[in-house]
């Protein structure tokens, strides 16, 4: 995991006590609602409700436009398509309104674009298939608003076309019959961050009319929204916390034989289910499909009457989902080996990486994979032929949209939002891409730092079940109101043990007498490079879990650094390294005092003969050196010229660092290495900075 720079939440304790005295909830409850900044009476009344008025769907423009023209097309039994996306809030939104639809006797069929062959959005291939079919009327759901091209060929054929989006509309809207959209600068409607479900959900209330009854709408439909709403990431607050609220309570009796079937192969069938459940467990095996091949099956799963068919179907999405994991590692092996050989990628402000025929479905998710191990901007491109494929994941500060968009001018296609992105380009082009890339990267004065937000220091003898109790009101967790990070300082390691098969581990640590257990996951026990009597500070979320028919809480790692270590300062000083690495133009006061001299490296060598073979991260291998006070900028450097050397070996990974002594005969001349003669070099007065 990539050092992240934990940035710890002010609480004004005095607010907090008068909100817990105003509202009458416990003061835990009433710290994490300051924490939030939801303050005033009627904010946290909205938020803590279980019971929020739903928005009027005529507030949206257009709708009674959408309306009176889908209902012209049911009355008169006009062959209507609902258009919709591959991933999890298209397929989710296709299968909500042709269900709805079918329900109303519409002659309706739905078409999902094949992502590989197709791409995004509506195409004039399609359009020609559908008017084959004799399609009259296309409503687009989750798409639409930027196919003005397609909308006005599909019009010249003499099929009519409904917009259902909540993407950010262009200057030019498309010339359709309506455009439902609350992104819409003309639109009125109170609540504008809902999913592409979200609007399509509005779209079906208001073609209910007088007769609308909501809360039997979304006993039928809020299990489909809820996974679509999830899965888009959209901020989880107003009318999305209210939706997904609904479907939360539904989904366990949901009557949907496709959505029983895939709660049973994840494993949630019968068990509580939270927003998190829905997103690491329900949504990847929904986009899974979509990744790889077809989403039609996907909806044909959603929509089916047919247990058995349901079964097959779900089986098959597993098998994907299965595969999926499978391109993704050896994605992530294949762009390992290429750091390997070419590590100056890992020093510029955005990692940059590419290969041939990498399943674009995937790249998106190695991005993300990527991010997290190096903690910076990541883009990962697909050769497929003459053209590039490539997307990207971000941090807090720095727009990759923005990036992407400065290059627009030869870029095929493009979208997306700050801190994930989209792009096409002609294969010729890739190489002017990177270095624009890297040259906006460059022009920001300095990039923000990746962060782990704590929302409070906790004492560890006041953790219990309880707390769980009182975080549940702020339950869903999601975009704009995550899950808690607490964090537990000054805790002394006193035992690692493995546990699942080797794949996890159980921590215990202690602090004043005060005992407690983490997990762990997905880290063996080599892979933790702390060890018994280590202080340190853990940032852990809390759960509920069942041990022999009774609740206990459970305690779950999310990070872990030495408490006297401040990782802004380590980010800092390896950010240093990474300018000398390109060799840019650096103050030489400040070099001065970051290059190692010969007792540093003395020192060094000696504590490595007395180590023997090493396998650490490079954050504790710095912290076991603290008492020869070499900070992250000189150790980095003396690793390279040791190696370079052939004193040491060195394979790395995602920060971890296997150190190997190398037989030697004779004496070593450090200052003859690549590093050093180049840091010599930047002594404009002459003097050595040895």
């Amino acid at each position: 995991m990539g050092i992240k720079n934990w940035n710890v939440s002010v609480i004004d304790k005095t607010n907090a006590q008068k909100i817990a005295c105003e509202n009458n909830i416990p003061f835990f409850l009433a710290m994490m609602l300051d924490i939030r900044h939801i303050v005033s009476k009627g904010n946290i009344t909205e938020f803590l409700s279980e019971n929020v008025k739903p928005s009027d769907p005529f507030d949206f423009i257009d709708m009674d436009k959408a309306v009176d023209r889908i209902k012209f097309a049911i009355e008169n039994f006009e062959r209507i398509c609902v258009y919709g996306d591959y991933d999890a809030d298209g397929v989710t939104s296709t299968a909500l309104l042709y269900s709805y639809l079918q329900n109303c006797d519409a002659n309706v069929v739905y078409y999902i674009p094949n992502r590989n062959d197709e791409g995004y959005g509506m195409n004039k291939k399609a359009i020609d298939k559908l008017f084959n079919d004799g399609v009259k009327l296309i409503v687009t759901v989750d798409n639409g608003i930027s196919a003005y091209e397609e909308i006005k060929y599909a019009t010249s054929l003499g099929i009519d076309t409904v917009v259902t989006d909540h993407h950010q509309p262009p200057d030019i809207l498309p010339e359709a019959v309506a455009i439902v959209d609350p992104h819409r600068l003309d639109c009125k409607s109170t609540f504008k961050d809902f999913a592409g479900v979200g609007v399509t959900f509005k779209l079906i209330c208001a073609m209910e009319g007088d007769m609308l009854d909501t809360d039997l709408l979304l006993e039928n439909y809020s299990d489909l929204i809820l996974i679509g709403t999830i899965g888009d990431i959209v901020p989880l607050i107003g009318e999305n916390r209210y939706l997904v609220k609904k479907g939360l309570d539904y989904i366990n009796i949901t009557d949907k034989y496709g959505v029983r079937e895939i709660l049973s192969i994840a494993k949630l069938n019968g068990k509580p289910i939270c927003s998190t459940n829905v997103t690491f467990n329900i949504v990847p095996r929904i986009n899974a499909a979509g990744r790889l091949s077809s989403a039609d099956k996907l909806v044909k799963l959603l929509i089916s009457e047919d247990k058995k068919e349901a079964e097959y179907i779900a089986t098959q999405v597993e098998k994907e989902n299965v595969k999926r994991k499978e391109i993704e590692a050896e994605i992530l092996l294949q762009v390992e080996e290429l750091l390997k050989k070419e590590p100056k990628r890992l020093y510029q402000r955005v990692l940059i990486v590419e290969g041939e025929n990498w399943h674009p479905g995937v790249i998106g998710i190695v991005a993300a994979k990527l991010l997290e191990r190096y903690g910076k901007p990541t883009v990962v491109i697909s050769l497929m032929g003459d053209v590039a494929r490539g997307s990207g994941r971000s941090i807090e500060g720095f727009s990759l949209y923005e990036n992407i968009k400065a290059c627009s001018s030869y870029l095929l296609r493009f979208g997306g939002h700050p801190l994930a992105a989209g792009f096409e380009l002609k294969r010729e082009d890739l190489c002017k891409l990177k270095e624009d890339i890297i040259k906006f990267a460059e022009s920001c004065e300095k990039m923000p730092y990746p962060e782990l937000n704590i929302a409070c220091k906790l004492n560890p003898l006041a953790l219990n079940i309880d707390l769980i109790g009182q975080l549940l009101p702020l339950e869903p967790f999601g975009k704009d109101n995550p899950e808690f990070i607490f964090g537990l300082y000054n805790m002394m390691i006193t035992g690692i043990v493995p546990v699942g098969d080797g794949n996890h581990l159980r921590v215990t640590f202690k602090r004043d007498g005060t005992k407690i257990t983490a997990m762990k996951f997905f880290t063996t026990f080599d892979e933790f490079s702390y060890a018994v009597g280590d202080c340190v500070d853990v940032a852990v979320k809390l759960s509920k879990s069942e041990y022999k028919n009774q609740e206990c809480l459970t305690i779950i790692i999310e990070d872990i650094k030495f408490s006297s270590i401040d990782n802004k300062t380590l980010i800092d000083e390896m950010r240093l390294y990474e300018e000398i690495k390109l060799d840019k133009s650096i103050d030489i006061k400040m070099l001065g005092n970051n290059v190692p001299k010969r007792e540093d490296f003395s020192a060094f060598y000696r504590w490595l003969k007395s180590q023997g073979p090493i396998s650490m991260d490079i954050s504790v291998l710095y912290y076991r050196l603290r008492e020869l006070k070499i900070n992250m900028c000189k150790l980095l450097i003396m690793l390279d010229a040791l190696e370079e050397c052939k004193l040491i070996s060195i394979n790395t990974s995602a920060g971890r660092y296997d150190i190997k002594l190398e037989d030697v005969n004779g004496k070593v001349d450090l200052e003859s290495s690549l590093i050093m003669r180049n840091l010599r070099k930047r002594d404009d007065t002459n003097e050595s900075i040895l």
